[in-house]
């Protein structure tokens, strides 16, 4: 009775595992186009380090010239190319590591995306559908 009480369990885990793995609604996951356009928020996981690393200048009460090139307090009203090609710009300044600027990293050094996150970033950009 244990046993088949724990392999039970173990099936239902490896169930949920993999459900997760594949939700279209994760950065990190799917391989399926997200769906871009008005209304369209940012996945949880590229918020949340957009909240951290990001939004200090890059929203309505940040750095005029930063949030001209992207605002994410107006993020869901870029309509869909427009969110695809700043997501795929994010991902270029992350991954050329001009961005966050070196001034900021040195000030918020806890705050520094890591390469996990902008690798994570990357995924949810090119997944972005117009």
């Amino acid at each position: 009775m244990k046993k088949v009480v724990f392999l039970t369990f173990i099936a239902m885990s490896v169930l949920l595992t993999i459900v997760l793995m594949f939700n279209p609604q994760t950065a990190a996951g799917s391989m399926k186009p997200l769906k871009a356009g008005p209304g369209t928020a940012l996945p949880d996981s590229v918020h949340k380090m957009v909240q951290r690393a990001c939004m200090d200048c890059h929203a309505d009460d940040g750095n005029f010239m930063a949030k001209g090139k992207v605002n994410f307090s107006t993020w869901e009203k870029y309509d869909a190319e427009k969110q695809a090609s700043k997501a795929k710009a994010i991902c270029k300044v992350l991954t050329k590591g001009s961005m966050p600027q070196k001034k900021w990293c040195a000030n918020n050094p806890k705050d520094v995306p890591t390469q996990a996150e902008k690798d994570m970033v990357c995924r949810w950009a090119n997944s972005l559908q117009k």
